[in-house]
């Protein structure tokens, strides 16, 4: 699913060196609706209503890299201050080295080790 959608991101915008975050959360988040959320709402509670597609989404049970992005879902429940949030997702740290963009934190998503401090003459360096 992730090549498909690179390649068709490539065809509507050839030519772009690095693809937007959001094609690939969007992606993962879209897929793990079809896959999940969806079946379940009309196999076990009978259609896709809202009150359905909730109640799906609340028995979303995947862990910590079960989606194409790595994290994992499942949502607050009824009661709690982030009700319908999911409490398995985080946000990344990316880090521009050598011109390439790789994910540097949370250790668990890590395609290697930040570069720290920030090399003199960066943006945000303090040298």
């Amino acid at each position: 699913v992730i090549k498909m959608v690179g390649e068709e991101f490539d065809k509507i915008k050839p030519g772009v060196a690095i693809r937007s975050a959001h094609v690939g959360i969007g992606a993962s988040n879209t897929y793990v609706f079809m896959d999940d959320v969806l079946p379940r709402a009309i196999k076990k509670y009978g259609g896709v209503d809202p009150e359905a597609l909730r109640k799906a989404a609340l028995d979303t049970d995947i862990p910590e890299g079960g989606t194409m992005l790595g994290f994992g879902v499942k949502f607050y429940g009824e009661g709690t201050a982030m009700a319908g949030q999911n409490e398995r997702s985080f946000p990344v740290v990316i880090q521009y080295i050598d011109d390439k963009s790789s994910v540097v934190w949370p250790k668990s998503q890590a395609q290697r080790e930040a570069v720290l401090p920030l090399p003199k003459g960066t943006t945000y360096s303090n040298q």
